[in-house]
């Protein structure tokens, strides 16, 4: 099979979800209009890079609530104005776009809910996994409430997942959008029913080109070999060392310690090499580059939001341009070397990292001074802690002898002064958890 032709450039992309209301929690919602505030906010620290934002918990009564059904935009989420929650959605879709930004969905195809509108037709056409003895399979609980599992196979071959997905780009621009998220999205086997994992990786797979071929992409939460090619990005990419050699960004790309379960095995085991599945993540995802994983923007959680773009965020874009060569390690350092004399490495006794070219630091720690190619001629500098430090600026800039150096607000951009470049170097003086950007004069 051929691999899909996406229709947004994940490597190179913010891709993040805002959690919007938990079902068990109603009174405490992130409410459209409040979303495209957080999407400016995004788009004035960040310089504007290209959005793709998931929002979480926008059907019915909140996250993880009355699937399989997606028919309900939750009514506690819209503007006064609209007078319907779903036109409040579809204004937020459009309004985002002067900021460069996609909004999208986080859904589900796995659960089902016995107070799902769907249940008793999904119930009597028996769509849902059974165990051996024909019992329903239940899923996780969440948010207090017994899930149980859909059928993918049973419900691609009754119609039902198509009339769903479309009804879904039916009531909202997913198609303009041009990407969806699907939680978990797993194969499960229904053994009752006969229905194998290899039915239901065949399954999927049908269902993945049913979206692209309405224009959608397709992400998931964690990465399945056999969904290669056909899945560009994952929220957590839960690929081995061996695996991350083998399949570079442009084939699938993410995030990262959110769900490392390799690292916790050797912190729990204090061993040296343990490995177990394949795909239980690796040691040191920063050395490979792992995006933000960020959907809490409750009160003042805007300044957390800039610190992991900044020390997430910028290397992984910047690693993403480069082709991954090796992966070296000895008992002290952890290293992945790159084209164009890029190169990570890991201090294994303190996690110390760095980020450098040609011997020229990027990145060191909770320090960086990188590019930020999209918005043109310019890089972010950044630090945790704050202080003066002396950054080598990129080659191309060899002609330049001053840069104007402007604060990044979520309100606004600030100009800052203009700074003296001697020897190809700038000195800077920052302040605390406080992006800046650089621009030559």
């Amino acid at each position: 099979m051929e691999p899909f032709v996406y229709h947004h450039d994940y490597t190179r992309t913010l891709t993040y979800k805002v959690f919007l209301v938990w079902k068990s929690k109603p009174e405490t919602f992130v409410n459209f209009a409040r979303v495209l505030e957080i999407i400016r906010q995004v788009h004035c620290l960040t310089r504007g890079i290209p959005q793709i934002v998931y929002l979480v918990g926008w059907q019915y009564d909140g996250h993880d609530s009355r699937y399989p059904s997606w028919a309900q935009v939750n009514h506690r989420l819209g503007r006064p104005e609209d007078g319907d929650a779903a036109e409040s959605l579809r204004w937020l879709m459009r309004e985002a776009r002067a900021f460069n930004a996609t909004v999208s969905l986080h859904i589900n195809m796995c659960d089902a809910y016995p107070d799902s509108p769907l249940w008793e037709e999904y119930v009597q056409k028996d769509l849902l996994n059974r165990n051996e003895d024909g019992t329903l399979m239940l899923g996780g609980i969440w948010d207090g409430a017994q899930s149980y599992l859909v059928s993918k196979t049973r419900e691609w071959r009754s119609g039902l997942a198509r009339r769903r997905i479309d009804a879904l780009c039916a009531m909202l621009p997913i198609a303009e959008a041009g990407s969806i998220h699907i939680d978990v999205f797993r194969p499960c086997a229904s053994p009752y029913h006969k229905v194998s994992y290899a039915d239901e990786v065949a399954a999927m797979i049908e269902i993945l080109q049913y979206w692209h071929g309405l224009g959608i992409d397709v992400t998931q939460e964690w990465f399945h070999h056999e969904f290669a090619g056909l899945v560009p990005m994952v929220y957590h990419l839960n690929l081995s060392e061996e695996n991350r050699l083998r399949y570079p960004p442009s084939v699938i790309c993410g995030g990262g310690s959110g769900w490392n379960q390799r690292h916790r095995l050797v912190q729990t085991m204090q061993a040296e090499n343990v490995w177990t599945s394949p795909d239980l993540g690796c040691l040191y995802e920063e050395a490979w580059g792992h995006s933000i994983e960020f959907e809490d923007f409750g009160q003042g959680r805007i300044a957390d939001f800039a610190d992991a773009f900044c020390t997430r965020t910028l290397p992984w874009h910047f690693l993403n341009r480069h082709t991954i060569l090796r992966h070296v390690q000895d008992r002290e350092t952890y290293e992945v070397h790159f084209s164009d004399g890029v190169k990570t490495a890991v201090r294994k006794s303190d996690r110390h990292f760095r980020l450098t070219q040609h011997d020229r630091v990027l990145a060191e720690d909770a320090d960086v001074m990188l590019p930020a190619p999209w918005a043109g001629q310019e890089c972010i500098a950044y630090s945790r802690l704050g202080g003066r430090r002396t950054w080598e600026l990129p080659p191309e800039w060899n002609a330049v002898t001053r840069v104007e150096i402007r604060r990044l607000t979520p309100s606004e951009i600030v100009p800052q002064g203009i700074a003296a470049v001697s020897d190809g170097r700038v000195a800077l003086d920052l302040a605390p958890r406080q992006p800046v950007s650089l621009c030559p004069v």
